[in-house]
């Protein structure tokens, strides 16, 4: 199975708009965002991604009433709280904001892969038998924005820039 990841948005609708036109054309069903949508406004661009979308809160995503209200619009949007965790037919995967929870997560050896974000840096890791990934930013701050194809089979992570 393959799931596109995405993280560190912080309102920035260009890269959004950008991200989830490209992500719509990959052939999968399943988008993650790892946190920092920051604005609730942010919840309309990325339920244009034509199949489900799971999202997490960061630490920087202010009004979470406003953007659980909004996110309830759309049948095939779910907000998780400040971790998520999946079924797929590859195994069990989990996703949050949090670096350091992201690594107890992936510790446990109960998922296939674990996706986080905050840094703003790609990397990607094994520990143990399960996958720990931060997909980078949309924001553009620190490295080029993009996100991630990741193909939970093999492993193996696509960037795309946006």
């Amino acid at each position: 199975m393959k799931i596109v990841v995405m993280s560190d948005s912080h309102d920035h609708l260009e890269n959004v708009e950008n991200a989830i036109s490209q992500a719509g054309t990959l052939g999968t069903d399943v988008l993650l965002h790892c946190g920092d949508l920051c604005s609730p406004f942010v919840i309309d661009r990325l339920a244009g991604f034509p199949g489900q979308v799971h999202i997490v809160f960061g630490n920087n995503d202010g009004d979470r009433y406003t953007i659980a209200r909004i996110a309830g619009k759309y049948s095939h949007l779910s907000i998780h709280g400040e971790f998520g965790v999946l079924d797929t037919e590859d195994g069990d995967i989990a996703f949050t904001h949090q670096p350091g929870f992201a690594r107890g997560l992936a510790s446990t050896g109960t998922y296939t892969a674990v996706f986080y974000g905050h840094t703003h840096i790609r990397k990607s890791e094994r520990i143990k038998h399960t996958w720990l990934v931060n997909p980078g930013e949309l924001m553009g701050l620190r490295e080029a924005p993009g996100f991630l194809l990741f193909d939970l089979k093999k492993g193996s992570a696509e960037h795309f820039a946006v």
